[in-house]
């Protein structure tokens, strides 16, 4: 997985496709397309990735041991107005996916510990969806957040990118492209 290593050009990491609509252990496998990589999840007896998926109008909230060597990634849905946040608790990393963007939504999370990863409401500009009427391209931009479980250093690192997507609603044909790319690490609590 070039986005992993850091030792390719980044392209965007999509989520392809994932086995079911709970959170949960699933086995991340890795694709390369021309514009992206894209990252299926499927059941398995052998899992390394953990999938939090979102609620309209509420949050989702899922964890992982962190003694499991085993996870090595993290995936959620894009974010669109939404934001991330994680906290650490007794050996585990409890992350949200906030689908509400208001005040008091997020002054909870804060209020019980927990931090933000990226809040994708804040950069309205970043949000984005229009559709030319001539080409009949519909352009998006939103975030697609993933994290890498570095055991070895003991840390996460949530790696939040703006992604643009461009899609041809008559040949159905879609292209992506990373417009910027951030990164969070955290370590490890101590004990």
């Amino acid at each position: 997985m070039g986005n992993a290593s850091g030792r390719q050009k980044q392209k965007p990491l999509i989520l392809d496709s994932v086995a079911g609509s709970a959170p949960g252990l699933f086995k991340a496998t890795f694709t390369t397309h021309p514009d992206r990589e894209g990252a299926t999840l499927t059941e398995s007896s052998k899992p390394n990735a953990y999938h939090l998926p979102w609620k309209n109008g509420d949050y989702t909230e899922g964890e992982v041991d962190l003694t499991n060597e085993e996870v090595e990634y993290f995936f959620t849905s894009d974010l669109s107005g939404c934001s991330l946040w994680y906290k650490f608790t007794g050996g585990r990393i409890k992350i949200r996916h906030e689908a509400r963007t208001d005040k008091g939504s997020q002054d909870v999370h804060r209020l019980a510990g927990f931090k933000c990863v990226v809040d994708s409401s804040l950069n309205k500009d970043d949000v984005q969806l229009a559709v030319d009427a001539d080409t009949m391209i519909r352009s998006a931009q939103f975030y697609v957040v993933y994290a890498l479980f570095e055991h070895e250093s003991k840390s996460v690192d949530f790696r939040v990118q703006l992604v643009q997507q461009k899609k041809n609603l008559l040949t159905r044909v879609e292209v992506y492209e990373l417009v910027k790319v951030g990164s969070v690490v955290v370590e490890f609590p101590e004990g």
